[in-house]
């Protein structure tokens, strides 16, 4: 598979044309990343995003592991809301390729190109709002298992 066809796979990329991919793949770098390396840890600041080209990681706080990464998903994206501060550990648990997005490559499409700059940020606030709605979801079930483990006791 083709860096093209996994950024395309990503929900931030949906609607846009292979060339417009392109154009800001070609501004991006790639890391590649060993079993037990972080990305980044809780409290870092940066200002890229991410994107997970090959293999897999483990998003962390402390000791708890919050959710598994793997190819095609993007982390870090809170950057493009000028949220700096890394709010987790992102720790790679197998090889693998990362591409890096860099905020200003993509910031700077606002005058380069409109179009594909709405439709990032379009595609960022549906990303956003499905994570906040299995977010609610997922707090709904921690709290009936909660509920049921205190009637238990």
């Amino acid at each position: 598979m083709s860096i093209i066809q996994v950024v395309k796979s990503c929900p931030l990329f949906y609607e846009l044309y292979d060339e417009e991919i392109m154009k800001i793949v070609e501004k991006c770098r790639v890391l590649s990343l060993e079993d037990g390396d972080y990305v980044f840890r809780k409290g870092e600041t940066g200002n890229e995003i991410f994107l997970i080209l090959t293999g897999s990681a483990v998003v962390k706080s402390g000791d708890i592991e919050i959710a598994k990464l793997r190819k095609g998903d993007l982390f870090g994206e809170m950057v493009l809301l000028k949220d700096q501060i890394r709010h987790a550990d992102i720790c790679i648990d197998s090889f693998s390729d990362v591409l890096v997005l860099e905020y200003d490559d993509l910031f700077g499409l606002y005058e380069q190109n409109n179009k594909v700059f709405s439709l990032l940020m379009l595609n960022l606030s549906r990303m956003l709002a499905t994570r906040l709605k299995d977010t609610g979801g997922r707090i709904k079930e921690l709290s009936v298992e909660n509920h049921e483990l205190k009637k238990s006791a």
